[in-house]
């Protein structure tokens, strides 16, 4: 895919430039099916927001279809604090629970589990964490 066209999708949702050169980078290596399916939800929605003491983050949400919600992947922008493998990691993990909505790769598997997985399958394996 066109990383134009990956760039034009992503500027409509308004994330933090640094954010989205992230994501940008981690949707070029995505498998062609998942971006497909993520980029073509009419109820797909990502954002980002800068966490503050003692407040609450709204998850802006879309109707896939009447009366079932859609898909959100929402970053913190404390995420640019980060080493650059784990904010991809964090993307991609993020992402691959999107593209399964929110479950496993089947039944009964974690889906904090599966998202790892599909993170890793797709070039973001979850980096060490020395912190």
């Amino acid at each position: 895919m066109h990383l134009e066209k990956i760039n034009g999708w992503l500027s409509g949702f308004g994330l933090d430039g640094w954010i989205n050169g992230h994501v940008a980078t981690v949707f070029r290596h995505l498998p062609e099916e998942v971006r497909s399916d993520l980029m073509d939800d009419p109820g797909f929605l990502m954002c980002d927001y800068d966490p503050v003491p003692w407040g609450m983050m709204h998850v802006p949400m879309k109707l896939e279809i009447p009366g079932r919600p859609g898909r959100s992947v929402v970053l913190k922008r404390t995420i640019k604090l980060r080493p650059i493998p784990f904010v991809q990691w964090v993307i991609a993990h993020e992402l691959a629970h999107a593209y399964l909505r929110h479950g496993g790769r089947f039944p009964n598997e974690d889906p904090e589990l599966a998202a790892d997985c599909l993170a890793a399958a797709w070039g973001f394996p979850k980096p060490e964490m020395p912190w």
